[in-house]
């Protein structure tokens, strides 16, 4: 099997996209909702978009915001189940960030993927806090 990478958002089929991230639970409550123009415009409206490809089928993504000056966020980095433990966010991973050594990169992690990210450089950060919109198992009340 070669797994092709590709930059940008102009090849992506979006169906398999969402059915990529309503398997894997991504792209905030849009994902398991399958709520296709949500998770279009979210992704269109991203600084840099990775996709994984096996053939013709899109297997793996993930998203990159930024200002390209100070700071970026990693969100969405999702691999269907059948082809985890193979490399591939590892590979979505370096080319989200190449060229993007300058840029403090954050990024929130889900809890069985922990062990992905400190592979990847990052750490824990001492003093994070987020707000949403909804209800998440991601937040602490205190």
């Amino acid at each position: 099997m070669i797994i092709e990478y590709k930059t940008g958002t102009e090849h992506i089929d979006w169906d398999q996209l969402c059915n990529l991230y309503e398997d894997v639970g991504l792209v905030g409550q849009f994902g398991k909702k399958r709520d296709y123009a949500a998770i279009q415009a979210a992704f269109l409206a991203s600084s840099k978009v990775v996709t994984a490809w096996n053939g013709s089928e899109l297997i793996g993504g993930g998203r990159l915001l930024s200002d390209g000056v100070c700071y970026g966020t990693v969100f969405d980095v999702g691999v269907f189940p059948k082809y985890r433990r193979q490399g591939i966010a590892t590979e979505i991973f370096k080319e989200l960030l190449r060229d993007k050594q300058n840029l403090c990169i954050y990024l929130t992690s889900s809890f069985e993927a922990e062990d992905v990210y400190k592979k990847q450089g990052f750490k824990r950060h001492k003093n994070a806090f987020a707000k949403y919109p909804y209800a998440s198992e991601y937040l602490i009340d205190n």
